[in-house]
């Protein structure tokens, strides 16, 4: 049997996933990112659900994790006082972690830098990919990962565009070390989260830069969502300092003073003590906004949407990347039960792919109508549980 050649399109955690994956199965796999030097920590943590990291963790081996664990899932109340704490076990990571490990599985020597896709050339036995700077490549399969604002969903389908949800996620990480001993307690096996009016927060421990896992080694990061209507509100936000308007998320020291300020001064307002120190002690935040994408398609011949190309689905169950994995999985288990032929493995590929990515979308969307405008969010409700099929799974 002979496998099919791969190229993927952005080199981010779901096309690294797919090409260690892939090439791990027989292909010869080359990925192609866009940015022009090796992606860096974006100043988040991302929960880690098992498909994630099931690359790191099928052999079993305890060493392999690229996460740390935490016992508790907790709600506080202002004050700080425990509303409810379940002993979840969840996993927290960062995303520089996990996308440094992938990338050191699968190596820089098929890893181009600097390699736009501008568009690509569809034939009966292959298909060929076009880059910004001139150059091109033919494979058998072309995955594209190239993210929510992918160049390959507006080449196929240009009607299918990101919508804004009314919100925005402020981010940032706090050095465990500098928190005061009562902080350093209360987050020392614990995500909490604090229910707002109206939004809500939410904070938790992942290794450091070097992959430090341990007290008080770690770094906090805090995912606070906060409500922006269009119309002014949320354009305004998104003006950066050298009055660039930012369509989807606004880097740290990019912000305005004012915003920054406005910001902190709200926390003060409202924030738990633990959660505004660690809200308090990032200098530089920065801001994602919250979008839909919903893809009527995702795969095109010997083309395939994976992950944020696909589906952009809001963070609340914590399945960006798990959804992007979880679909890289999947390919690669339809390649090898289509013994290699790369039409038939999409066309079975596909429909269960789609119903899964329909599936959890619906359930954000309504996970972010009662927690950011309803006022219906409930401390220690279990049908707030992370998981991309389920809440817990």
């Amino acid at each position: 049997m002979t496998w099919p050649r791969v190229l993927i399109a952005g080199g981010s955690i779901g096309g690294l996933t797919a090409a260690v994956l892939l090439r791990d199965l027989g292909c010869e796999v080359e990925v192609f990112e866009r940015s022009a030097a090796a992606l860096e920590d974006r100043g988040a943590g991302i929960v880690v659900l098992p498909v994630t990291e099931r690359y790191f963790t099928e052999g079993g081996a305890a060493d392999s994790r690229v996460s740390l664990e935490l016992t508790y899932w907790t709600y506080v109340d202002r004050r700080g006082n425990v509303i409810s704490a379940d002993p979840d076990h969840f996993r927290f990571s960062g995303w520089s972690t996990i996308y440094r490990a992938l990338l050191e599985s699968f190596g820089d020597d098929r890893y181009h830098l600097g390699h736009e896709m501008v568009g690509f050339e569809y034939r009966p036995d292959g298909v060929t990919a076009t880059f910004a700077n001139g150059s091109s490549a033919s494979g058998d399969l072309l995955v594209c990962a190239d993210g929510l604002a992918s160049t390959a969903r507006s080449i196929l389908m240009p009607e299918v565009q990101p919508v804004y949800s009314g919100y925005v996620a402020w981010r940032g990480t706090t050095p465990e070390a500098g928190l005061s001993e009562k902080a350093q307690s209360d987050l020392a096996d614990a995500m909490i989260y604090q229910v707002l009016d109206p939004g809500h927060i939410l904070v938790y421990a992942i290794p450091d830069h070097d992959g430090r896992s341990s007290p008080p080694h770690r770094v906090i990061n805090f995912v606070w969502y906060r409500n922006y209507p269009t119309g002014g509100p949320f354009e305004d936000l998104m003006l950066d300092r050298e009055g660039s308007q930012r369509l989807g998320t606004m880097p740290p020291r990019m912000m305005r003073d004012n915003h920054l300020a406005e910001m902190r001064s709200t926390a003060e307002q409202v924030l738990a003590p633990t959660l505004l120190e660690v809200v308090m002690g990032c200098g530089e935040p920065l801001i994602q906004a919250v979008f839909d994408l919903e893809s009527p398609r995702m795969a095109f011949g010997r083309i395939c949407l994976i992950g944020d190309a696909a589906f952009g689905l809001r963070p609340h169950v914590a399945a960006g990347q798990a959804k992007a994995c979880a679909d890289a999985w999947a390919l690669r288990g339809a390649l090898v039960t289509s013994d290699g032929d790369v039409e038939a493995a999409l066309a079975s590929w596909e429909p269960t792919q789609l119903a899964l990515g329909r599936h959890t979308l619906e359930r954000t969307r309504r996970m972010g109508a009662a927690s950011q405008f309803e006022g219906t969010m409930v401390p220690g409700d279990p049908t707030w549980k992370f998981g991309l099929w389920e809440p817990g799974n």
